[in-house]
């Protein structure tokens, strides 16, 4: 009897007028708009040196992207990719703090010597390639990367180097006998190496920080998570025109 219903109804819907098939053509638009405005929700295991492990959270919308530790009520970081602004939100002073330059990191003569040199290699491993990033021969990182989540791991990329003008900064102004090599390296001269193969599963970095992929999901959006909120203080990093950070503030009502 089942049999006979499915023929049954295999006939009618192959029997429709043309006018109802073209009646799905809305319903299509609509869901490729709903898929449109998917988000991706990143999570990871991160430690630092002589810490517990915690739980970090990257969210992903168009050309936007949220730092935090997956919970709505504690602070984060915002990044737009257009403009290069990096925004710091610190609900417990009700404070954003401007981060980023907002200008493409060059790699100023006075920072990198020229005779240094930045070497990769390359080994393969499963499902991914596992790559060691050395200065003069001494391990900066080491980590594995599997060519998927491209997008999400340009926006990284993009991330660390809107902050290497600010880290080039930092850099000139700690004193001699303190300064990392490593850090000149992935922090200034090369940023975002790690994500220029795709998304990494694992990174080890030279000072015992690691990071490491726990999966991903695509959520729907909700853009009001990668908003200003309203009413916050707004600060800026050293160096900075106040104005300036003032008029650069994103624009709540647009989500790329």
């Amino acid at each position: 009897m089942r049999a006979g219903c499915k023929l049954v109804l295999a006939c009618t819907l192959l029997c429709l007028p043309p006018m109802v098939s073209a009646a799905t053509v809305p319903l299509k638009l609509k869901l490729a708009h709903q898929l449109d405005q998917m988000m991706t929700e990143l999570r990871f295991t991160d430690r630092e040196p002589e810490q517990a492990s915690f739980i970090s959270r990257i969210l992903v919308l168009g050309e936007r992207m949220r730092m935090d530790f997956g919970r709505e009520d504690q602070g984060f970081v915002l990044f737009d990719r257009a403009s290069r602004e990096i925004w710091h939100v610190s609900p417990g002073d009700r404070r954003v703090t401007r981060a980023g330059s907002g200008k493409p990191a060059g790699k100023p003569a006075d920072v990198w010597p020229k005779d240094w040199r930045l070497t990769q290699d390359e080994m393969d491993s499963d499902a991914g390639v596992l790559v060691q990033v050395r200065l003069n021969d001494v391990l900066c990182a080491e980590f594995k990367s599997a060519p998927k989540l491209m997008h999400e791991a340009g926006l990284l990329a993009d991330f660390r180097r809107a902050l290497a003008a600010r880290q080039a900064v930092v850099w000139l102004d700690t004193p001699l006998d303190q300064r990392q090599l490593c850090v000149l390296a992935l922090d200034i001269h090369a940023p975002g190496i790690e994500y220029g193969r795709g998304l990494p599963l694992a990174i080890r970095y030279w000072d015992g920080r690691t990071r490491v992929y726990q999966g991903h999901q695509r959520l729907p959006s909700r853009p009001e998570l990668f908003e200003l909120p309203a009413g916050y203080t707004r600060s800026l990093t050293h160096g900075e025109d106040q104005g300036k950070v003032d008029r650069r503030q994103p624009d709540a009502s647009q989500v790329r």
